[in-house]
C-alpha cells in the first residue's frame, strides 16, 4: 500500500524549499496568464479573435486575478489562521485545475497547428472538415500563401458516357485524402507531441510540489491549535490517526461557503492525505513535544547543601573538579604559606 501513496515530496528536488519552490510556480504560472491581457487588448485593435482564443484569454484573466488574490498567503507564518491556510489551499487546487485546463487547450492548439502544416507543408492531406475541430483560428497568422489547398494524390475516375452522347467517357479528379491520426503521427509531428509531455511532466511534478506545500500549511496550523491537548486524535471521526479538519460542521470556519469549500478541497486526493498521522516519520508527536518543551522552558535543578550533607561546591572542591583557587598577590593560593 505504501506504494500506492500520493507524493509527499518535502523539498524541490532535494535543492530548495517547498515554500520557495511554490512561490517560483506561482510566479511562472502569473508570466504565463498575463498574455491573457495582451490577447484582450488586441480587440480594441481591431484584430479578429476566433471563439476559442477569445475564451481562453478571458479564463486566463480570471486566473491572473485569482493569483494576486491568493498568492501573498505564501509568506504568512505556517501558524497564520485558517483564513491564510484555505488561500494556500485554493492556491495549490488553482493550479492543479490551470493543468487540466490548459492541456485541454494544448491539445486542441496543437491539433489546429498540426492540420495546418499537413495542409500546406506535409505530405498528406487530412481528412476534409478536421480542420473545423479549432475553426481555422491559424490559418490567416501562419504565413503561409498559394496553393489554398494540397493534395498527395490524384485518383482520375472514369465514368461512363451519357446515352446519345458522343462516344467517349467524362474525368473526374478526386483528391486522395489522408486521416487525422497520418496528421499527428508524421514524423515532424512526433517530435513536438514528445516535447509537449515532457513538459506536462514537469507540470505535473510542480502540481505534486504545490500541493505538498499546501499540506504542510494545514499541517502546521492543525498542530498551532491542537497544541494544547497534544494529540492528534478526531472528534469526529472513529480514526485516531485522522486530525479533525479546520472546515469541519460545527466550528466557524466550517460554515456557509468558505467551509464547503475548504472540505471540497481536502477530499482529494484522499482525506488521509491532507489529515493522517504519517507513521514513518511521526511528524506530529515531534511537532507537539516541541512545542511542550519550548512552553515549559529549560529547567535544571542543581543540588546544594542543606544541613544534612555536602553541598555542590563543597563536593567539587573536594573532588578537585572545581573552579581554581585564586591566586595570591605574590603569585601562591591564598591562605597557603610558600615554603
Amino acid at each position: 500500500m505504501a506504494l500506492l501513496r500520493f507524493p509527499r515530496p518535502r523539498t524541490f528536488l532535494h535543492l530548495i524549499s517547498l515554500r520557495t519552490a511554490t512561490e517560483f510556480i506561482t510566479f511562472t504560472l502569473a508570466l504565463n496568464k498575463i498574455t491573457g491581457l495582451y490577447g484582450i487588448l488586441a480587440l480594441f485593435t481591431g484584430y479578429h479573435l476566433n471563439p476559442l482564443q477569445l475564451s481562453h484569454y478571458i479564463y486566463s484573466l480570471l486566473v491572473l486575478a485569482l493569483i494576486i488574490y491568493l498568492s501573498p498567503a505564501i509568506r504568512a507564518p505556517r501558524d497564520a489562521p485558517v483564513g491564510s491556510t484555505i488561500k494556500i489551499l485554493g492556491l495549490a487546487w488553482l493550479y492543479v485545475l490551470d493543468t487540466v485546463v490548459n492541456s485541454v487547450y494544448t491539445t486542441l492548439f496543437g491539433l489546429g497547428w498540426f492540420v495546418l502544416l499537413a495542409q500546406h507543408l506535409g505530405e498528406k492531406n487530412p481528412v476534409p472538415g478536421a480542420e473545423g475541430i479549432v475553426g481555422g483560428i491559424m490559418n490567416d497568422t501562419a504565413g503561409f500563401t498559394s496553393p489554398e489547398h494540397t493534395v498527395s494524390q490524384v485518383d482520375v475516375v472514369a465514368i461512363p458516357a451519357a446515352p446519345g452522347a458522343v462516344s467517349g467517357q467524362e474525368a473526374t479528379i478526386v483528391a486522395s485524402g489522408g486521416s487525422l491520426s497520418g496528421v499527428v503521427l508524421e514524423q515532424g509531428s512526433l517530435s513536438s507531441i514528445f516535447i509537449i509531455a515532457l513538459l506536462w511532466l514537469v507540470r505535473l511534478y510542480f502540481c505534486i510540489v504545490i500541493l505538498s506545500y499546501a499540506r504542510s500549511t494545514l499541517r502546521a496550523h492543525i498542530a498551532a491549535s491542537s497544541a494544547a491537548t497534544g494529540t492528534y486524535t478526531s472528534t469526529s471521526s472513529t480514526d485516531p490517526n485522522i486530525a479533525d479538519s479546520p472546515f469541519r460542521r460545527g466550528r466557524t470556519e466550517g460554515e456557509g461557503w468558505f467551509g464547503a469549500l475548504g472540505r471540497t478541497m481536502l477530499k482529494f486526493p484522499s482525506t488521509r492525505y491532507w489529515l493522517g498521522k504519517d507513521e514513518s516519520e511521526d511528524e506530529w508527536a515531534r511537532s507537539v513535544e516541541s512545542r511542550v518543551e519550548r512552553a515549559r522552558g529549560l529547567r535544571i535543578k542543581v543540588p546544594g547543601g542543606n544541613g544534612n550533607g555536602v553541598g555542590e561546591r563543597e563536593r567539587r572542591a573536594r573532588s578537585g573538579t572545581g573552579p581554581p583557587v585564586p591566586l595570591g598577590p605574590m603569585g601562591v593560593g591564598k591562605g597557603k604559606v610558600e615554603q
